[in-house]
C-alpha cells in the first residue's frame, strides 16, 4: 500500500512557559502563551477591529484584558491575536476565555469571572 506524503502543518506551535517572576519566586503562577514566530500580539475588539493595544508578548497583553472587561467591556468582544514576521496571523484566544487567560496567566484568581446570562 502506497504511503502519503504529508506536509508538515504550518501552523505555529503553542507554547506556555512560565513567567521570568516564576523562576525567582516558584509561589507564583503565572503564565505567558509563546507562538512561534510570532512578532506581536494585537488586542482588538470585534466586530468594529478597533485595535485596543500592541503588544510584544501576552505577558504584556494580560493587563490590557483584564483593564478592558473591568472598565466595562464584555469579554466576548475581545480577541487576541498573533502576528508573525512575514505578517501572517492567527488567534490566541478570545471572549470569557481569553478573560480567563489573562487572569491565570498573572497568578490571579479567576473565580469571580462574569456566569454568561441564562446558566
Amino acid at each position: 500500500m502506497p504511503t502519503k506524503n504529508v506536509a508538515p502543518s504550518r501552523r505555529p506551535e503553542r507554547r506556555a512557559r512560565p513567567l521570568p517572576s516564576q523562576e525567582a519566586d516558584p509561589s507564583r503562577s503565572g503564565f505567558e502563551i509563546v507562538i512561534d514566530g510570532a512578532v506581536e500580539y494585537v488586542l482588538r475588539l470585534t466586530p468594529s477591529d478597533k485595535v485596543l493595544g500592541r503588544f510584544r508578548s501576552t505577558v504584556e497583553a494580560w493587563p490590557a484584558v483584564i483593564a478592558a472587561v473591568d472598565g466595562g467591556r464584555p469579554p466576548r468582544m475581545l480577541v487576541l491575536d498573533w502576528i508573525g514576521a512575514d505578517r501572517s496571523r492567527g488567534k490566541v484566544s478570545s471572549g470569557v476565555t481569553l478573560e480567563y487567560l489573562a487572569r491565570g496567566g498573572l497568578g490571579l484568581p479567576a473565580e469571580h469571572l462574569r456566569r454568561v446570562r441564562g446558566s
